[in-house]
């Protein structure tokens, strides 16, 4: 099987800028362009092409999935992250390019096993990779990409040790270590407890937290030490990623019941596989006869739909999403007022509204 292409640790532009007296281990403090998270975007595109389109084994899904990339979010997360602190010493722009494209191999390679385990025909208005190629291809190809991502991941930090000379020294800031709570999300997610309400709550943060909130973490840690920030800042992070996480997974809950074109993916899939999302929580808590419905295999996901709706359930989870991106943008505080911190603000409005 070839091995997909990877940043040359001898390109010019993927190392640390330093002053000529400076010994290897040192980065200069120079300042950085003025350029928006969402205008480097292009160049993530462009690269994630370069490193995954290379002749191999998975061109051609390669190609289907970046024929659909989604809104990049993750990507947004690391180069916004990487430019929150323009004057610190950080990794080049092309350093933050690659760990952006890092992390979205990351998450594409996690939609690949997850339409595996969900059986889902359709992702992002598109066959999905295992409907288009087959399951066991589309398992290969998740690993493959996965492990490209973390060659990625290594040779960023081998050129640019003196920035990342502290990951793992901040308890609580989440590094590649704990990449395996992808797995472990999706395994807790097919164990529900019982209809409790207080369960359930906590059963779904700890799904949203591990599958959503780990790459989110990730994006945010990895941007962040490249750009220069301390141990009180990546914490602040983590909380921003945390919290936004809770937000986006409600807020892709309530578009899955709610549906509608821009969807991308059949509705109601969650229902038809009785996961307690949070708009069901919180109809749980809120319908009389709500329990007797969800655990009856009489009620079609078609009348859960109706009545989850007309219950006011899923606004009240539009609520709980809004909370939660208030959260995270109180905990962006700690950084200076830059158009890095404006764009992560952005974005949790856009996960609102989206």
């Amino acid at each position: 099987m070839d091995n997909p292409a990877l940043p040359s640790a001898h390109r010019q532009d993927a190392r640390p800028t330093v002053h000529p007296e400076h010994s290897g281990d040192q980065v200069a403090v120079l300042p950085r362009p003025s350029v928006t998270p969402v205008e480097l975007l292009p160049l993530v595109t462009e690269r994630l092409h370069e490193i995954l389109i290379t002749g191999g084994d998975f061109d051609d899904i390669y190609r289907h999935v970046l024929a659909a990339p989604g809104k990049r979010v993750r990507a947004r997360l690391v180069l916004a992250c990487a430019g929150l602190l323009p004057d610190a010493a950080a990794a080049p722009q092309q350093a933050a390019v690659d760990l952006a494209c890092a992390m979205e191999m990351l998450h594409e390679s996690s939609l690949l096993h997850d339409d595996i385990c969900d059986g889902s025909l359709l992702r992002r208005g598109a066959p999905s990779v295992p409907a288009a190629f087959g399951v066991r291809v589309a398992a290969r190809a998740g690993f493959h990409m996965a492990g490209a991502a973390m060659q990625v991941v290594a040779e960023v930090l081998t050129d640019n040790q003196a920035v990342f000379a502290g990951i793992g020294d901040a308890p609580g800031v989440t590094y590649a270590d704990r990449l395996s709570d992808l797995s472990y999300g999706q395994l807790i997610e097919t164990l529900p407890p019982a209809v409790d309400a207080t369960a359930l709550r906590r059963h779904y943060e700890l799904v949203a937290g591990a599958k959503t909130g780990t790459l989110f973490r990730l994006s945010c840690s990895y941007g962040g030490t490249a750009g220069g920030a301390d141990h009180d800042r990546l914490h602040a992070l983590m909380q921003y990623a945390d919290q936004l996480a809770l937000a986006f997974q409600i807020m892709d809950d309530v578009r899955d019941i709610e549906g509608g074109p821009e969807l991308g993916k059949d509705a109601c899939g969650d229902l038809d596989r009785r996961v307690p999302t949070w708009p069901v929580i919180e109809w749980l808590a809120m319908r009389p006869g709500a329990r007797d419905m969800w655990l009856s295999a009489e009620t079609s996901s078609a009348t859960l739909q109706a009545d989850l709706v007309e219950s006011g359930a899923t606004q009240a989870a539009r609520v709980v999403a809004v909370q939660a991106t208030e959260t995270a943008s109180a905990a962006l505080d700690i950084f200076p007022s830059t158009p890095a911190r404006a764009d992560l603000r952005e974005l949790l409005q856009q996960v609102i509204n989206r």
